[in-house]
């Protein structure tokens, strides 16, 4: 029992204890994580003899981020045998406090992720929690076990009782009688009646034990198996495998055990006892042993990883990886496990990690379907079903992926790349771990670690473009706003700096941008999200045109930029601007190639609706939408007669809500949802795409729609700019209500529903149906899109996306934040979020310099010089 203790006990008793402090041990006994602050930690002496605390403090690490930043002297402090003292927050209810020595309000200050530690001249002599701002006891008390009395640095969950919150059941007392004996695993004094891990795991998508709600057992089940693996993190527990295989492909040989405890003793290759209740967790199996109910009986060999097999009757994929649930299973050739998005943030778990889809990447529904279509609803349930997350137990620390130590840190080479990457469309083979189930879908909790050979580059990195060559290529290229303005460049009057934070991140974006142009090697390119700050002498059109001038050394090679006149000054300076975004669109072109005839910005809509307002009367959305402008130069393409025009264009984005996605059903909207997956705006998008239209028709010549069209390849905008009727896609699309050109409407409250289109040819899907230049979550898609008048029809060679950023991992932009130690690279992977896509057209005609050559199979001239 407790004695009551002062901070000082008479001199005699301390004199008494010195010589035998070394038999005694001094620990953290008790913690008390209570609401608001009911909070107290107690420390015990569990020898036979009274202890001063000389050189002892009780410390706390905030978030446990790796320093002790509060810390309390206990150096006046005697304990006498088997005695306790308690230090609680002067805030804590009187019942602690009247069970408490002292009051704190520094280490005491802990939220359930603050680790406490009892230091012994400065080192770690007992600890409770772990470093990582992991929740280890939140909400909770934690009673020391009996069977654990003594100090230890590292610290167990296993070592402790969770009691509810508030419960403050033995405080001021040793041993206060709370903590549980060691489970034993025997049943009346007998080792008990095991039931089989396949038996519990079943053949169907539950446990045979679960029928419905609340989906845990009443009964308890006593399991043997091995330990495959042990988890900390994502998911507290370990994974047994059956010591036993039951022959049985429907049936899963692993389970995994819930302790809710964030460390653990156990290791892969222990024979482990446990008992607890079966429960269907959001859909995974497991056996629930909160209570410590677990003992280890022996070790043998640690479990090998199986081969992951679809058998003839799996359906789905997800069928097949329900017969391996709670197993540790490895991904092999066969298997054809593909990268569908590399190591990024996944906003459903709060966590980087990894996604692969068996058998092919994941294409966004409306790629190649009709958004809305029964096709498209079918693609989109089949990425579901082949969609397998690939986790680290433990939370990555910046640019690292835990189970890849060597990703993006080599350069064997030297030549500016790095060897170790992970690409979208890569196999991965070898990869192993235990297999579990969250937020909806499986997640592989990877063991073992992997290096470059576990990944096979299907659509590997390339230094050009490969393509069929004519003598005029036309490229788009989103430059990730790229922003001179706070790095010397003229001033942007409409908005912040959206693109580097500091000199040195817009250093490696510059580079890394002009790396990729030189090798694009286009005549004309479209630019989007540079930096709209004019066109005089520090606008940043201007910069990127000399800076890849400074790294061309034949002239005829050099590129220029088309300017624009915009407010009626005679000048180009830097006072002009395209639209009023922070972000506008650019034309870059070769003069020897191409001659400027005729430079023209096409306006936009805007849509000026009423503002949408919630049942309170709270606008939700004010209905006042911009679009930027579209840039739109015709050339006369040299060594011919032939006039080209290239429309310039970044449609409104699918982030925020127009006044379609907004309003209710009942006025015409769609009620907040998107039915479609089209994203926000795609009304306000097909306004646009008719504007766009419109302008061209009357403009003579051929013409090239291309930019980012924020619109995926059969997506509304898409179909009313190429061959939309509603008989041929059995739909009806609708452009946004009252919407604007330059002041002038162009449509009234009702919107209008579109009945023609406009006849171009999406030149990329022509050649490459199944063709993508962005990723977005787990998804490919074409946002950036190459549109041919039928025309060039008789022109057209060639078109592609350049796969070099959309399925790079976002760690190689030049961004400085999430990227920890990891080395910044200058080349051209990742110099922006969206592939270019390239069109290769023969102008000249078989009498033309270019066309001579392309008869002859010799590369074209100016890609020679």
């Amino acid at each position: 029992m407790k004695q009551k203790l002062t901070p000082t006990l008479i001199a005699a008793v301390v004199a008494s204890t010195l010589s035998v402090q070394a038999q005694a041990d001094i620990i953290i006994s008790q913690y008390v994580e209570g609401s608001s602050f009911n909070k107290a930690i107690e420390i015990a002496n569990t020898g036979d003899s009274a202890v001063t605390l000389t050189g002892y403090q009780l410390a706390k690490s905030i978030d446990g981020k790796g320093n002790w930043d509060e810390k309390y002297d206990l150096s006046n402090v005697t304990l006498e045998a088997e005695s306790v003292f308690v230090l609680a927050n002067s805030g804590a209810n009187s019942a602690i406090k009247a069970l408490s020595n002292d009051t704190d309000n520094s280490v005491t200050s802990f939220n359930g992720d603050d680790p406490i530690a009892l230091l012994k001249d400065g080192a770690v002599h007992d600890l409770l929690g772990e470093m990582g701002d992991k929740d280890f006891a939140k909400d909770v008390t934690l009673v020391r076990n009996t069977n654990a009395m003594k100090p230890s640095a590292t610290y167990f969950a296993s070592q402790w009782t969770t009691l509810e919150q508030n419960d403050i059941t033995g405080l001021g007392e040793l041993d206060g009688g709370t903590a549980l004996q060691p489970f034993a695993c025997t049943q009346d004094g007998l080792e008990p009646e095991f039931t089989a891990i396949q038996t519990i795991q079943g053949s169907g998508k539950t446990s045979p034990f679960i029928d419905g709600y609340p989906y845990i057992t009443n009964e308890e089940f006593f399991v043997k198996g091995v330990v495959s693996a042990v988890t900390t993190g994502l998911t507290k527990g370990f994974y047994l495998q059956a010591l036993d295989d039951d022959n049985d492909p429907q049936t899963s040989d692993g389970l995994f055990v819930y302790t809710n405890q964030s460390s653990s003793e156990l290791q892969p290759g222990d024979v482990v006892c446990v008992k607890g209740k079966v429960q269907e967790y959001y859909n995974l199996t497991q056996l629930k042993a909160e209570n410590n109910d677990w003992v280890k009986q022996g070790e043998t060999s640690a479990p090998d990883a199986t081969e992951v097999v679809i058998l003839p009757g799996d359906e789905t994929f997800e069928d097949t990886l329900e017969r391996y649930e709670g197993m540790l299973v490895k991904t092999t050739e066969a298997l054809d496990m593909r990268v569908t998005r590399t190591f990024g943030y996944d906003y459903a778990a709060r966590r980087n990690n990894m996604v692969l889809a068996q058998g092919r990447i994941n294409m966004h529904p409306n790629q190649v379907h009709p958004a809305g279509s029964e096709e498209a609803k079918q693609q989109s349930a089949e990425n579901a079903e082949r969609r397998l997350f690939v986790e680290s137990d433990a939370k990555a620390a910046d640019g690292q992926i835990p189970y890849y130590p060597e990703f993006g840190r080599t350069d064997a080479d030297q030549n500016g790349s790095t060897e170790d990457y992970i690409r979208i469309d890569d196999s991965v083979v070898g990869l192993e771990g235990v297999l579990s189930y969250s937020y909806n879908d499986y997640r592989l909790i990877v063991t073992n670690q992997l290096s470059a050979e576990n990944f096979v580059h299907n659509d590997p990195r390339t230094d050009s473009v490969d393509m069929k060559e004519g003598d005029l290529r036309i490229a788009t290229f989103n430059v990730l706003n790229y922003f001179n303005s706070p790095f010397g460049g003229d001033s942007n009057p409409h908005g912040d700096n959206r693109g580097a934070d500091n000199y040195e991140e817009f250093e490696v974006q510059q580079e890394k941008i002009v790396n990729a142009i030189l090798r694009l090697d286009a005549d004309i390119v479209g630019l989007m999200e540079i930096e709209n700050n004019g066109f005089g002498d520090a606008g940043a059109v201007r910069q990127l045109v000399e800076q890849l001038n400074q790294r061309i050394d034949d002239k005829k090679l050099r590129y220029d930029f088309v300017a624009m006149d915009s407010n009626g000054d005679k000048r180009i300076d830097e006072n002009d601007y395209v639209g009023s975004d922070a972000i506008t669109t650019g034309v870059i072109y070769r003069p020897k190639v191409v001659k400027l005839k005729t430079p023209r910005v096409i306006p936009m809509p805007s849509q000026q609706a009423p503002a949408v307002l919630d049942d309170n009367g709270k606008v939700i959305e004010d209905g006042k939408n911009y679009q930027r402008d579209t840039l739109a130069p015709t050339f006369k393409v040299k060594g011919s007669k032939e006039s080209l025009t290239v429309a310039i264009n970044h449609f409104k984005s699918k982030g925020s809500k127009c006044w379609e996605d907004a309003a209710p059903v009942e006025q015409g909207g769609q009620g907040g949802k998107d039915l479609d997956q089209q994203g926000s705006c795609e009304n306000f998008r097909v306004a646009a795409a008719v504007a766009l239209g419109e302008a061209l028709k009357e403009i003579k010549g051929h013409k090239v729609i291309l930019g980012d069209m924020n619109s995926y390849g059969m997506e509304d905008p898409m179909l009313v700019l190429t061959d939309y009727s509603a008989e041929k896609y059995g739909k009806e699309i609708k452009a946004a209500r009252n919407t604007y050109i330059a002041d002038e409407p162009q449509f009234g409250d009702a919107g209008a529903v579109i009945e023609q289109s406009y006849g171009y040819i999406n030149a990329v899907a022509m050649k490459h149906p199944d063709s993508w230049s962005y990723s977005y979550n787990d998804e490919v898609g074409a946002l950036d899109h190459l549109l041919i008048s039928p025309s060039l029809k008789a022109h057209f060679v060639d078109a592609t996306d350049w796969h070099i950023n959309g399925g790079e991992s976002t760690l190689f932009d030049y961004n400085d934040e999430y990227k920890g130690d990891m080395p910044k690279y200058n080349d051209h992977f990742r110099s922006s979020d969206h592939d270019p896509a390239v069109l290769e057209l023969k102008m000249a005609g078989s009498f033309g310099i270019g066309g001579l050559m392309a008869m002859l199979g010799l590369v074209a001239w100016r890609r020679r010089g």
